[in-house]
């Protein structure tokens, strides 16, 4: 399941249009020299857009959670995952560190909505809507992961002695996305080439 800000979506998707009209109107009305020099503009700016808006989100599994921010994944086993902030902006804190979240619902401009009946006077805090995915995902693993220990602590018995292979399992694991890197380095030279020439 893919969690993420549906503001961020549709703000993506309106740039984008912007981008698409104004590069139509400049291929259409633009001189061969205004092509070259705007093009690559607008076409950096709808990369960044895709970077700042669209790529960011939460990936919640069966076993674990993955952050997709900018230019970096953090895939989160559910055993490395201490616990989950939604606030204005949700981070997930782990074993290894906390991690920011670029892309997750938070809980809204006013903080954590009320829940409960409207003129009831016990409204608690309803959890947001990242938390709460996140959170029953991560129950399901901790179930499936008690059903299972009953079973392999009678293997590890028989197996005495041998180092477990779950424990390298639970780390939290980042890498940095050279695609996207590779792609916006590329941008900004065309964007550079194009300005001085």
């Amino acid at each position: 399941m893919s969690l993420y800000s549906t503001g961020t979506r549709v703000l993506a998707s309106a740039a984008w249009a912007f981008c698409a009209f104004f590069a139509l109107n400049l291929l259409l009305t633009g001189t061969a020299a205004s092509v070259w020099h705007f093009l690559p503009s607008l076409a950096l700016a709808a990369w960044a857009v895709f970077l700042l808006l669209w790529r960011p989100r939460q990936m919640v599994g069966a076993d674990g959670h993955t952050e997709v921010n900018i230019l970096r994944s953090h895939r989160i086993p559910f055993g490395a995952l201490q616990a989950v902030r939604v606030a204005q902006s949700v981070s997930l804190d782990t074993t290894a560190k906390r991690i920011p979240s670029w892309g997750a619902p938070g809980a809204g401009r006013l903080g954590p909505r009320l829940g409960g009946r409207p003129g009831g006077s016990n409204r608690l805090p309803a959890t947001a809507h990242t938390q709460a995915a996140i959170e029953a995902a991560w129950n399901a693993w901790e179930r499936a992961e008690k059903d299972g220990a009953a079973k392999d602590r009678a293997a590890k018995d028989r197996a005495a002695g041998v180092a477990s292979a779950g424990d390298a399992a639970q780390t939290v694991a980042t890498c940095w996305d050279v695609g996207n890197g590779v792609v916006s380095l590329v941008l900004l030279a065309a964007v550079a080439v194009s300005v001085a020439g």
